[in-house]
């Protein structure tokens, strides 16, 4: 199905999500620094978005940077938290702000790590966007999947709460997004790497080979359509 007919298709994922892997082995086959590799995965992040958008995918979730991904080497750190992701901000400031779109970050983005730049940022693309209802963006920066239920439970604790799954799931980083559909992964590794273990219960997984600066549009409608085939039960048989 091209992308035309994806378009119209009813089964299409509301909430969809990348795990963008592969960019420091997309620049090494090219003998190419990793910032490089850094840099092109943004660059196709951009269209990627706009992809989702024209399709009318509701919701786009984005893990671009781990609570792990701080034990890399300093220099791949700096080039990330300092550069690519300041950059990525004033650019969605200067994009999204008079489009219909709502930013919502996930992630402690108070973390002393983080230039307060970067957190000013983020936190203020989400103040001017929080009152518009269309497509809404999340990258997720300084993100653990096990954080984020820790600190929900220990925020519920304090409130002295005794709470049910929508309770507790109006107290994570995706409290006002719609249930996560479809989480794909580039790059072949298959694994979710702490990412959104809650909201993933019962998330359809696809994983693809190719290098996130490689995934493509192609690509994109590829995993699309392996995805509106699949018969979603949710732990229900049907007779």
């Amino acid at each position: 199905m091209n992308f035309e007919k994806l378009r119209q298709h009813p089964k299409l994922p509301q909430h969809l999500a990348f795990i963008i892997d592969g960019n420091g082995r997309w620049a090494k086959r090219r003998g190419l620094p990793r910032s490089m590799g850094h840099k092109a995965g943004m660059d196709m992040l951009k269209k990627q978005i706009e992809y989702v958008r024209d399709l009318g995918i509701k919701n786009l979730s984005v893990y671009c940077f781990s609570t792990e991904n701080w034990n890399r080497p300093q220099k791949e750190v700096d080039y990330l938290i300092k550069n690519l992701f300041e950059n990525m901000i004033d650019e969605f400031k200067q994009k999204y702000l008079d489009e219909d779109v709502r930013i919502i970050f996930s992630g402690d983005l108070d973390d002393k790590r983080i230039p307060a730049k970067v957190s000013a940022g983020a936190h203020e693309l989400m103040e001017k966007t929080k009152h518009k209802t269309g497509f809404v963006l999340n990258p997720c920066i300084n993100y653990g999947g096990r954080q984020e239920i820790l600190r929900a439970t220990n925020a519920l604790i304090k409130a002295g709460k005794m709470v049910d799954e929508q309770q507790f799931s109006r107290a994570l980083y995706t409290a006002e997004m719609l249930p996560l559909d479809l989480v794909i992964r580039t790059s072949g590794e298959m694994r979710t790497s702490n990412f959104m273990p809650w909201q993933a219960a019962y998330s359809e997984l696809y994983f693809d080979k190719t290098p996130w600066p490689s995934f493509n549009k192609k690509h994109l409608i590829k995993a699309l359509n392996n995805y509106i085939k699949r018969d979603r039960r949710f732990g229900a048989i049907k007779e």
